[in-house]
């Protein structure tokens, strides 16, 4: 058995109290009563007390000068990062100390502090929906800025979005050093709801004549969940032949997702499609057609991860805007297109289906 690595969790004036507890907890939590990690605080200059934001007092457990040499650093985030991400001597530290250390994980706007520390460039980051400007200041221009993402691995450089997004980074890193079950063990011991990215995990290619079987299956299952719980048939079943499903295939680019031996997603990618959007159809642009994925892996964040492969897809294409059709009778679809920052264009009405037509300008800001 090896010896316990070390989780060193930075502690500062106005840090946020959970960005700094909600990991330390999860390492305590999956350290095996302290076998295969030991957890604790520094801080930069002494031991004395930090105050949080919400007014907790913690006491690091060591100052810079004495801290063990970390396997693993846990940058918080907090409102003190924006004054402390301005620290010279701070920064060298976490620089310095990172290089050394197998791993870094920033919480929130942590992220400030890394991209400060040198650590962001040619990386893959993000941060608190609500501080994404001001990383964009701080980080270089090599790196990638992704948002609506819970956390961004990197490999050595991890990086979470706010606050309890912390806790699910760590998961990850636990289950990266120590298998998936025990993760979930972890998870379950806290009663977190542990939000995994899947990209890790997930491969999304072009499919082929051997994955008709499974993207009918993700087809009639979507449509008889949109009936049964919408009332209504948008897609029908009958639609979903193996004939018709092979001939999508053979004659569109279709793409399908594989988590692990699993098929949990598929979309379809149009480059003319002026029978929908009629006189708005423009050429500067991609149209995903028939998303779905598996109701099993509701909430995995799967469609974000079609959706961003899509988007790179149709960029590389040389084209500059990403479109899609929604079931216009689904209020919460439509409100998560939204959210993903696709605006309403309008709608279509064929009789006895409706679509409401959506579109969002690619850029490099919100590509992973």
């Amino acid at each position: 058995m090896g010896a316990a690595k070390n989780v060193a969790v930075l502690v500062y004036e106005q840090v946020d109290a959970l960005d700094v507890t909600g990991p330390f907890d999860v390492f305590a939590v999956a350290s095996n009563w302290g076998q295969d990690f030991r957890v604790y605080t520094v801080a930069l200059e002494s031991n004395r007390p930090i105050r949080t934001i919400s007014g907790l007092t913690i006491v690091p457990t060591f100052a810079s000068s004495e801290c063990p040499t970390p396997d693993i650093l846990i940058v918080p985030g907090g409102w003190g990062s924006r004054k402390e991400m301005h620290n010279e001597k701070l920064t060298g530290w976490i620089n310095e100390t990172s290089r050394r250390a197998a791993f870094t994980l920033s919480v929130c706007t942590g992220a400030l502090l890394l991209a400060k520390a040198g650590l962001l460039e040619g990386k893959r980051a993000t941060t608190n929906m609500r501080a994404m400007n001001l990383l964009m200041e701080a980080a270089p221009a090599s790196a990638t800025l992704i948002e609506n993402i819970r956390y961004v691995d990197n490999g050595k450089i991890i990086t979470s979005a706010g606050v309890t997004a912390g806790i699910d980074a760590a998961l990850h890193l636990v289950a990266k050093l120590h298998g998936e079950e025990r993760a979930i063990e972890t998870a379950s011991r806290l009663e977190h709801d542990w939000r995994r990215e899947p990209s890790e995990s997930l491969v999304i290619r072009k499919a082929s004549v051997e994955d008709v079987d499974g993207i009918r299956s993700l087809l009639i299952e979507a449509a008889q969940w949109i009936h049964a719980a919408h009332g209504f048939w948008q897609w029908r079943v009958e639609s979903f032949e193996r004939e018709m499903v092979e001939a999508f295939v053979r004659d569109h680019e279709v793409f399908v997702a594989a988590l692990r031996d699993e098929l949990v997603g598929c979309f379809s990618v149009h480059w003319t499609y002026e029978k929908i959007w009629g006189e708005q159809f423009h050429e500067d642009a991609g149209h995903v057609h028939r998303l779905c994925v598996s109701r099993k892996r509701k909430g995995e964040k799967i469609g974000c991860e079609l959706i961003r492969h899509a988007e790179r897809y149709v960029q590389a294409k040389g084209k500059s805007w990403l479109r899609l059709d929604c079931m216009a009778d689904n209020p919460s679809l439509n409100s998560y297109y939204a959210g993903l920052g696709f605006v309403l264009q309008g709608r279509f009405d064929a009789g006895f289906w409706s679509a409401n037509l959506y579109e969002r300008e690619i850029t490099g800001y919100s590509l992973p």
